[in-house]
């Protein structure tokens, strides 16, 4: 009871912080419906291949990943509070953009705006939680904003699938955009509750860069936490459905269940996990262990079942397996920030997000190479499904990347909550 005792001593927060964490949920329903949940809707509309498919998905994910160190540095140093303010307008034009486009290239325009705006949401959600709430509480607090966050993927899924095909999907989106549209003029108003913190008036160093690229501890971490997420990103936004389209026998509806319940389970890992660190010491170690050889257990599995044929309900089973693995999201950005110096977690995350962001979109692109490079059966419906063999290869790659993760995973060292350094040397 304690930990909510001192939660409601900061109640003029919740007036900037509810918003925040909903933006967030939009955000991450925007990188979750498109274009994997549509996929074969926007395939048959634009005439998209494979390639061209992901290349949509790496349009959002390139500026994403690419603007977390621009975002970072900012929230560092102006607070999360006004970058957020900024960069809603760009995530704005992109998310209203995209549903009157016509044109392929367009298209990507869009989600690039999409992505650059919400580049800006995570890392100021990062700052405002410690800031708010402080780091004995972080854990809790962090983990029930990233299952908001993630909620919004969860609607990104099955009920985006559905009510597009109740109405048209520009409508969907449109009405999508309207709600963060007023979730952004609640953070506007909601500002004038809270005290912004004081800028510095010291100038713009790249120092801090410098000191995260040098520490040896966070490569092996972003490699850990990247690949998990990765493999469990890619599965989500991008071919996982599809895959349960073309191998399974799903039917779009099942299929799009399928992704739900995915997100579901990632959701409730998350938050049990959340509360599990702050049970047990706030370990962290446990847990990155236990995601690293959860991936690498799904991805074996998912190799045996493309190659014997298992029935369908295994492969709703080993997705949720990578669901569990990429539950652990907040811990593995809770230890990035630990293994650094406090004055920079949102630099420290952002650079993480970096690594991981441009991994989804590299693999995105790579996997619709692949899946290209094999024979094609076209539907009489004129949607294309690709091959056992291109599957099967793509996770077989897959496993091998996964088990060196999990090896690498056992270097990464115990933070217990306390920074590395207080500040930068």
């Amino acid at each position: 009871m304690a930990i909510w005792q001192e939660i409601s001593k900061n109640k003029r927060a919740f007036w900037v912080f509810i918003p925040l964490l909903l933006l967030y949920a939009s955000s991450y329903f925007q990188r979750t419906a498109l274009p994997g949940t549509i996929y074969e809707t926007l395939a048959d509309e634009f005439s998209l291949n494979a390639f061209q498919m992901g290349t949509l998905a790496a349009s959002f994910v390139y500026p994403y990943a690419l603007f977390q160190l621009v975002s970072g540095a900012l929230v560092d140093r102006f607070c999360g509070t006004r970058v957020v303010l900024t960069g809603g307008l760009v995530f704005l034009a992109g998310i209203f953009l995209f549903p009157l486009c016509s044109n392929l290239y367009w298209l990507y325009f869009a989600r690039m705006l999409t992505g650059i705006g919400a580049s800006t949401m995570y890392l100021s959600l990062v700052r405002e939680t410690d800031r708010f709430f402080g780091r004995k509480n972080y854990a809790v607090m962090f983990g029930i904003a990233y299952f908001c966050g993630y909620g919004g993927g969860l609607m990104g899924s099955l009920p985006f699938e559905r009510l597009c095909g109740l109405f048209p999907w520009r409508n969907v989106l449109l009405v999508a955009a309207v709600i963060s549209a007023l979730l952004y003029l609640a953070i506007f108003a909601g500002r004038k509750k809270i005290t912004l913190p004081p800028i510095p008036k010291t100038p713009f160093s790249l120092k801090p860069f410098g000191y995260i690229l040098r520490n040896p501890l966070n490569w092996l971490l972003f490699i850990c936490a990247n690949v998990t997420f990765c493999t469990y990103f890619i599965i989500q936004t991008v071919f996982g459905k599809k895959f349960l389209e073309d191998f399974a026998g799903l039917s779009s509806a099942e299929a799009a269940a399928v992704i739900f319940i995915l997100t579901v389970v990632c959701m409730t890992t998350m938050l049990t996990t959340s509360f599990l660190t702050r049970l047990t010491g706030n370990r962290r170690r446990p847990l990155v262990l236990f995601a690293c050889g959860v991936c690498a257990t799904a991805s074996l599995l998912m190799t045996a079942a493309i190659y014997w044929h298992w029935n369908s309900w295994c492969f709703a089973v080993i997705y949720c397996l990578f669901a569990m693995a990429a539950g652990i999201p907040q811990i593995f950005s809770m230890v990035v920030q630990e293994l650094n110096a406090k004055d920079i977690i949102a630099q420290s995350c952002s650079v993480s997000n970096m690594f991981g962001y441009l991994s989804v979109a590299v693999f995105s692109q790579l996997i619709g190479l692949l899946l290209d490079c094999f024979d094609t059966v076209e539907k009489s419906n004129g949607a294309v499904v690709y091959s056992d063999a291109a599957y099967l290869t793509l996770f077989v790659i897959v496993s091998v990347v996964t088990m060196c993760s999990f090896a690498l995973s056992w270097k990464i060292p115990e933070t217990k909550g306390h920074y590395l350094h207080l500040h930068i040397s």
